[in-house]
């Protein structure tokens, strides 16, 4: 009876699927059957058309990135030059004379050419120079020639580009001695005038 149900299902099969699709197998007996004008497919045909029609799988890649670039190295600190400090403010020097002579020797004018340049550079200043004598001679006379001697400077400035309005002149005489002395005495370091520049003015902060 086994033999008749299987030739009966196979019919049944064959006549209710198209002849491209007329194939039967069956493992367990062995049997594998293709009826119609399709050819008798293997079942490894099964998996590879499967494979076959699977859509290939993509791969992404990821480059790795570069890595960047280092950076270049700072700079280094901009070099501080300290500045000198400013020259020390001088403002007496002192201007020394032959005997009973107010004229102005060579050295002389070299150091009132100094008084200058510092009154210069120093801004406005007003200036005061103070003639003096040995004890040679009366009072009287020393007194006129102490004058002399302070004026002798003055113009010396003046002719420099000093304003003249910015120098008082005063004589004394013996009376202010560098070096004290008797009476009659020559003493140079007596024979001299003073320039007293002052104090530069301060420099108001705005």
């Amino acid at each position: 009876m086994r033999k008749t149900i299987v030739p009966l299902l196979l019919l049944s099969a064959v006549i209710a699927t198209p002849a491209s699709a007329n194939y039967f197998s069956n493992p367990q007996i062995g049997m594998n059957l293709n009826i119609g004008s399709a050819p008798n497919p293997r079942p490894s045909d099964y998996r590879i058309m499967r494979l076959s029609q699977a859509e290939p799988v993509r791969e992404t890649v990821v480059q790795p990135q570069p890595a960047p670039a280092p950076l270049p190295p700072a700079p280094p600190p901009p070099m501080v030059q300290a500045e000198a400090p400013p020259a020390p403010y001088v403002h007496n020097y002192v201007v020394f004379f032959d005997f009973d002579k107010s004229n102005l020797t060579p050295e002389a004018r070299e150091v009132v050419a100094k008084a200058v340049d510092t009154a210069k550079s120093h801004g406005p200043v007003h200036i005061t120079i103070t003639g003096h004598t040995d004890t040679v001679g009366s009072h009287r006379y020393n007194q006129a020639l102490s004058e002399r001697r302070a004026n002798a400077v003055k113009n010396e400035m003046v002719r420099l580009g000093m304003n003249s309005y910015d120098i008082s002149t005063i004589g004394r005489s013996f009376d202010e001695p560098l070096v004290a002395t008797g009476p009659g005495v020559r003493e140079p370091q007596n024979r001299r005038a003073m320039i007293d520049l002052g104090q530069p003015p301060v420099a108001s902060a705005e």
